[in-house]
């Protein structure tokens, strides 16, 4: 042992019963504060033990007995919140003159302990803590020695299963090789990481096999075993390790007598299942995939009956049928033709259909059947000809296992779902979905969390950043009657990114429009619903978004969506709100965030779109998105350009694949117009045409729209000559820019191009006129002309023809005198009027115009300035008119 100084303020500690993970984090957190002491307290386990002893010289440790406990001052925790975890080190948590810091790869479930200040925890998702301190270890530049190294090696390892754990992460694997980068040995790891069981060990793991039993808890493989040791038997942990390969469980908990205490190890091995939440029961604690307890003057057979009583009411977040099943249920009648059928199952894509006869459910078709129907040119017959006539239905609560074993039976492999278990003939309206050999496939292999039924993060304090919370709460009052209802789209996605969230659109499974009436009741607001489309719109007057308008709130049924043909627009049908974001563009904006009370602001995230936010990929959801819906890919390279994101390669190789089809150019004109208009609306605007040219998309726009190099340049110029002349609310950013771009098209080519893409006549009068009227205003204000001449010369043109002369004159005398009259000149406004020159003596007339055109003419060349120079030139110009007639 080395003692080290006992009278130090400094101490790192982490869980009795000290193993790999906790050793390893204790050493990382060492790095980050190089002054305090590592100090052991409790049991250690015996690899660890047996790792101190070979180099306790380059990793000094100390024990906690050895320690002036009085001297402390600072406390730095690692693997546990818990203080009865610390042993002879818990009464610190007690002390107010003690600062404790907590670094842990799991936040506690509720409020943190009473000694542990929000503002000193540390936490990450990550399936070690080890891969936490990595990365702060990598941020400060410090460098890691190969000893160190095997170290974290060894706690990333034991603490992922060697990356084989659910609760593993990317950030682990990448952590495990950083350690392999700098010198981990594989030959210490491999002796540490895989102890042999001792002959103690051994006697225990076979008493374990035998005396294991079943559990139920959620439908999960749980077994848990209680037995008394005739003396201590150190390392359980590994023993349980051991016991859950041979037995190939999802969970096992170990109850073992020692010493007049009762030991709980407990392991699991899927998310589903939390065992540090279940031995909260027994006062222990720990994560999801590993937790420990340690229980005195309770008898063992009274330990046990509480271990399974919390295992029994634990909330295992197994998917049931219900969480399974997808809607809406697509029916097909006995008597409709097998062709019928089985168009809708190519339109839905399903294996098969239910079979109703009326109102009762008598059976079901599967795809393979109606397509040997087919073949034998029986597609004119019944559907009763060809069907199963078993009805197999499963309750709403039945867990994913026993659904499976269902499935694998059925031949079909679509089994609907009805509320509560059914016997005999099953009505047509008690079916509430169906749930399909994809949907158990889907949930068994997820990576999402919000398929593998693990803790959804939570976006709550991100919603109450919007400073929304009354608006938020009554939207909760009324969805407490609603299955569910979600804010959606872009919304999520910005609120993810940090970015400024304008508009708030609410995904409602249920009736859309009765949810908005409602709300808009409770708001105060008022409501323009759709009935067609099932959405709504609520304007809420007393509730502002960020423009300060009054807020509005969209409002939508979930629905899902089907395409008859490519580029077509889609058709809709009610579906769950998996359903409704399986219908989205990009995984990015298929996420959601739930508005009902009972889990407001969890994230819903089926397809990975947080994933991809974090990696800054822009990625569709299925095959066939861009030929559904080609004009994605305009979607998809104005998110490139808005947030510097790029299209995953697969991505990218559709969309390529779909301009090369050209079946961009059966989008209608107007959606081509719309997409134009938003790509060229962005801020930022290079990148755009670069990506357009290369993927060969302006062909569907025009084949002679100009994407090159020239285009990017003047572009460049016509925005910058914009800013400088404080056109923004006068000159939308698109319209400039796309005449730049169409400045190869002749004018009645042009012409007629604004026409076939509906553009508004202002909008089409400004892009047929405004390149060549700019270039040639470019030419002739190269001349010396007096200010009220190029008075007269642009009054009248768009002012986008103003800026192209000037980024086509490249600040020479056309970008100078054009930028002093935007600026200036043609807010020049005379202090005298009509009624002025009447009371001087001037005739009523159209002359009067011209009085006043000649008198502002002046103003603009300096010769006057203010009201009396003007009614002074007035008399001069009155009285050489009376000479005129006079003469």
């Amino acid at each position: 042992m080395v003692g080290g100084d006992m009278s130090a303020i400094e101490l790192i500690a982490t869980h009795s019963n000290t193993d790999f993970d906790g050793f390893a984090a204790m050493v990382a957190a060492h790095k980050l504060y190089p002054e305090a002491r590592m100090v052991l307290s409790g049991a250690v386990n015996r690899n660890v033990r047996e790792f101190r002893t070979l180099f306790a010289d380059e990793i000094p440790m100390v024990d906690a007995a050895a320690v002036d406990l009085a001297a402390v001052r600072r406390l730095i925790l690692v693997e546990t919140f818990h203080a009865n975890r610390l042993g002879e080190l818990g009464p610190l948590t007690a002390r107010a003159d003690v600062e404790i810091l907590v670094f842990d790869h799991h936040r506690p479930e509720g409020a943190l302990p009473a000694f542990v200040d929000p503002g000193s925890v540390v936490t990450s998702d990550d399936g070690s803590l080890v891969t936490l301190m990595l990365r702060i270890i990598a941020e400060r530049g410090l460098e890691v020695t190969p000893l160190e190294a095997t170290v974290f090696a060894l706690g990333i390892h034991e603490d992922t299963g060697s990356l084989t754990f659910p609760t593993t992460t990317v950030r682990d694997v990448e952590a495990l090789a950083f350690c392999m980068r700098q010198g981990a040995n594989q030959q210490v790891i491999e002796r540490f990481l895989h102890n042999p069981l001792s002959a103690p060990q051994r006697d225990l793991l076979l008493r374990v096999l035998e005396r294991a039993r079943p559990v139920a808890a959620g439908g999960l493989d749980v077994l848990v075993a209680a037995l008394r040791g005739p003396e201590y038997i150190e390392g359980v942990s590994l023993v349980v390790h051991k016991a859950m390969d041979v037995a190939n469980c999802d969970a096992l908990v170990l109850l073992v007598e020692m010493e007049q205490r009762v030991f709980v190890t407990a392991r699991s091995r899927v998310a589903a299942l939390d065992v540090g939440a279940v031995l909260k029961a027994v006062g222990g604690g720990g994560h999801a995939a590993a937790a420990s307890a340690i229980v005195k003057d309770v008898p063992l057979a009274g330990v046990r009956r509480r271990v399974v009583a919390a295992l029994r009411r634990a909330r295992t977040g197994a998917p049931t049928a219900a969480a399974l099943m997808s809607q809406p249920v697509h029916w097909v009648s006995v008597d409709a033709t097998v062709d019928e059928a089985r168009v809708t199952c190519e339109r839905y894509g399903y294996g098969g259909l239910s079979v109703a006869d009326g109102d009762r459910l008598v059976g079901a078709v599967s795809r393979r059947d109606l397509d040997r129907a087919v073949r034998h040119r029986l597609g004119h017959a019944p559907v009763k000809a060809v069907m199963l006539t078993t009805t197999t239905t499963v309750p709403a609560g039945m867990p994913i296992d026993e659904v499976t074993n269902v499935l694998a039976r059925d031949p079909v492999g679509r089994v609907p779902v009805v509320a509560a278990a059914a016997s005999g003939a099953v009505a047509v309206g008690d079916v509430i979905g169906v749930v399909t050999r994809s949907d158990v496939l889907r949930a068994l292999h997820a990576t999402d969390r919000a398929e593998a039924g693990a803790p959804a993060p939570s976006l709550a304090g991100e919603l109450a950043a919007l400073g929304l919370d009354d608006v938020f709460a009554e939207v909760q009052a009324v969805a407490a009657a609603y299955r569910g209802a979600y804010l959606v789209g872009g919304a999520v996605r910005d609120l993810l990114l940090e970015q400024r969230v304008s508009d708030v659109d609410i995904a409602v499974e249920g009736d859309g429009i009765a949810f908005a009436r409602e709300l808009a009741g409770r708001l105060g607001g008022r409501v323009r619903a759709h009935e067609k489309f099932q959405t709504a719109v609520v304007v809420v007057p007393r509730a502002t978004d960020r423009a300060g308008e009054p807020l509005r709130i969209d409002v939508a049924s979930t629905r899902t969506e089907f395409y008859d043909y490519p580029a077509a627009l889609p058709k809709v049908e009610h579906a769950t709100i998996r359903g409704d974001l399986a219908r989205r563009d990009f995984s990015i904006n298929a996420m959601a965030v739930s508005l009902n009370p009972r889990d407001f602001g969890a994230l819903l995230d089926f397809f990975g779109g947080h994933d991809d936010l974090r990696g800054k990929r822009i990625r569709v959801l299925h095959n066939l998105s861009f030929i559904e819906d080609p004009t994605r890919i305009y979607r998809a390279v104005r998110y490139e350009n808005r947030y510097g994101f790029r299209m995953d390669r697969h991505t990218l190789a559709l969309a390529r694949a779909c301009a090369e089809m050209d079946l961009i150019g059966d989008l209608s004109s107007a959606r081509l117009r719309d997409e134009l208009v938003l790509l060229l609306g962005e801020p930022r605007i290079a990148f755009t045409l670069q990506r357009l040219k290369e993927l060969g998309l302006q062909h569907a726009l025009h084949p002679r729209l100009a994407l090159d190099d020239t285009s990017a340049t003047l572009v460049a110029a016509v925005d910058a000559a914009r800013r400088r002349c404080d056109l923004a609310a006068e000159v939308p950013l698109w319209r400039p820019r796309l005449v730049v771009t169409l400045r190869d098209l002749e004018p009645e080519e042009l012409g007629e191009w604004v026409e076939r893409m509906k553009f508004r006549r202002t909008d089409a009068r400004v892009l047929v006129r405004s390149w060549l009227v700019g270039t040639r205003l470019a030419r002739r204000l190269e001349r010396a002309t007096a200010e009220s001449d190029l008075y007269e010369i642009v009054r009248g043109e768009p002012l986008e023809a103003l800026l192209v002369a000037m980024a086509v004159s490249g600040g020479g005398a056309a970008d100078e005198r054009l930028e002093r009259y935007l600026r200036r000149s043609r807010k020049v406004r005379l202090a005298v009027n009509g009624r002025d020159l009447l009371e001087l003596g001037f005739r009523q007339s159209a002359d009067l115009g011209h009085v006043l055109r000649s008198l502002l003419h002046l103003k603009l060349d300096g010769v006057v300035a203010g009201r009396r120079d003007e009614l002074e030139a007035a008399r001069r110009l009155l009285k050489a008119e009376r000479g005129t007639r006079a003469s």
